[in-house]
């Protein structure tokens, strides 16, 4: 139920480390963060200060080194590779900065993939897709080559990819970096909607525009997290 703010997905004492030679990077401190449904929880840090680290976790792209990730009720911690991608597919939609659609593909095409890794046929995957597209005002771009889009329509794309599994979690690693003020806030307006309509929508950004838009922010600073802010991060962008 939309404003039930249950915690869908939670860190606790969970932290990364990479061995380089002999000497161990911490790209992640031992951080414990919940994201609820029904919230917009920014994300906000400089370059390499293991925001994106962070994501990767909830997200069960990388495995802890320490603590335990849990997705509901699901210590995914120690499961294996497979039944990671399966929690992937099922529970988690990813927006990049990059887009990462699929050049020789439609709008609706693109749409479609995910269904069709699920294994849901054809017909409904193309009733899905077409929805999803209409949900983000790209219902009349259904056709169109993802080369043939602005950068903010490509970004809708990749939202409604991201959505039409009906995820509880949506992950977007800086997904308006790359996009003008106008389309910030088309992408920004869409992501909050589906906040309020129930799903945790997690964005990692150090654009200070996306203030607004948040329900709740998190800070990372060189791989530590916290809810208050350092000087640095509060300068404009």
């Amino acid at each position: 139920m939309p404003g039930d703010h249950k915690i869908v997905a939670r860190l606790v004492k969970a932290g990364k480390e990479y061995k380089m030679g002999d000497t161990i990077i911490t790209a992640l401190q031992a951080s414990s963060v919940d994201l609820r449904s029904g919230e917009l929880t920014l994300i906000i840090g400089p370059s390499g200060s293991g925001k994106t680290t962070l994501l990767s976790l909830f997200g069960c792209v990388i495995y802890p080194s320490f603590g335990e990730v849990w997705i509901n009720d699901i210590n995914v911690s120690q499961l294996s590779e497979n039944k990671l991608a399966k929690i992937r597919l099922e529970k988690i939609g990813f927006v990049f900065q990059k887009f990462n659609l699929i050049a020789p593909l439609t709008a609706l095409e693109n749409v479609m993939m995910p269904l069709q890794l699920q294994g849901v046929a054809d017909k409904v995957a193309k009733q899905k897709a077409t929805d999803a597209l209409v949900k983000v005002g790209m219902g009349d771009r259904l056709k169109n080559l993802s080369n043939d889009l602005s950068g903010g329509q490509q970004q809708r794309v990749a939202i409604a990819r991201a959505l039409v599994t009906n995820p509880e979690i949506m992950l977007c690693d800086e997904p308006t970096a790359s996009l003008d003020i106008k389309s910030v806030s088309i992408v920004m307006d869409e992501l909050r909607t589906l906040a309020k309509q129930g799903k945790a929508v997690a964005v990692v950004t150090h654009d200070t525009r996306l203030r607004p838009f948040a329900d709740r922010i998190v800070y990372v600073t060189d791989g530590a997290v916290s809810d208050k802010p350092i000087e640095e991060e509060i300068e404009p962008h």
